[in-house]
């Protein structure tokens, strides 16, 4: 059941762009199959902070994030909200697995959906062969990452989630200059991501902050200045790393476009890719930023 939404019957040109970029879960189906899941679709818009499918309520629908960052969360019995993770576009929204909602997915800043009933698209699969194919490869790519983020929080201290954070957010030119990081996403949603409380998160930014690698000119801008203090901080060493060694760490990460989006820099296009398991110079990945 959607919720919230400002549904339209408006055309659908937004998921046919998907399709000819072959962005997220259009890059993993053919290009029939893609065209008639695109010309399928509705525009649906979210405002930041409401709900699009809610836990409990019937799995009636389903969509591919076309902007905007979806959070998925699972609410306790006594009210307590856990987000498990964030989706980016070309991710997919919802769940048709199963008859009920297990979890929530709401919007966690202004979102775009390419929108469809469960009906019509299983209709979709029965009807085209590469569609079953590429809508499994897509929720198994989604529950890797999930997977992979989950155990990159067991065995690290607050400081370095969050220093690790901040570093993923880096884009791979990032060098000498300052670097500025507007965020998209209020500091409770990011320390429910990095399971902790909004005030830990608030203290250990400080804390960064103190050993020069980052500035904070306003709540809603982080600006790193010390990337290399920054990677150590992450690596939970003492002394910032030279240039080498740091710029060995943003060759070899993992692109960021297919990953945790806490940053409000517009979206780039992407061809979907497994995300690593371990980065060479983390020690851990935290995919949760996109330059």
């Amino acid at each position: 059941m959607l919720l919230d939404s400002q549904l339209t019957c408006a055309s659908s040109s937004t998921c046919l762009q998907f399709v000819e970029e072959g962005i997220g879960f259009f890059g993993e189906i053919d290009a029939c199959a893609a065209k008639a899941l695109a010309l399928r679709t509705h525009v649906a818009r979210f405002p930041s902070g409401t709900t699009i499918f809610a836990q409990g309520e019937p799995a009636a629908s389903i969509g591919v994030l076309a902007s905007g960052t979806v959070k998925v969360v699972y609410l306790t019995e006594d009210g307590k909200m856990h987000i498990l993770s964030l989706l980016g576009p070309g991710d997919i929204v919802g769940d048709i697995g199963a008859a009920e909602n297990k979890l929530s997915w709401e919007a966690a800043t202004d979102v775009t959906l390419c929108w469809m009933t469960r009906s019509s698209f299983e209709t979709l699969l029965s009807e085209h062969a590469a569609l079953q194919k590429g809508y499994l490869a897509a929720t198994v790519r989604q529950l890797e990452k999930e997977r992979l983020w989950a155990s990159s929080l067991r065995g690290t201290g607050t400081i370095q989630r969050v220093a690790a954070l901040l570093f993923a957010q880096l884009p791979p030119q990032s060098g000498t200059v300052d670097t500025h990081l507007p965020l998209s996403l209020t500091r409770r949603d990011i320390a429910s991501l990095l399971d902790m409380s909004s005030e830990t998160l608030c203290r250990v930014l400080h804390q960064i902050k103190d050993k020069g690698a980052i500035r904070m000119p306003t709540p809603a801008l982080i600006v790193v200045q010390q990337p290399g203090t920054l990677l150590a901080i992450a690596k939970g060493v003492g002394a910032s790393l030279p240039n080498g060694m740091m710029n060995n760490g943003m060759r070899n990460r993992p692109k960021l476009n297919d990953s945790f989006p806490i940053t409000a820099h517009a979206p780039r296009r992407m061809k979907p890719v497994m995300i690593k398991a371990i980065e060479d110079e983390i020690g851990f990945l935290l995919p949760i930023g996109r330059p």
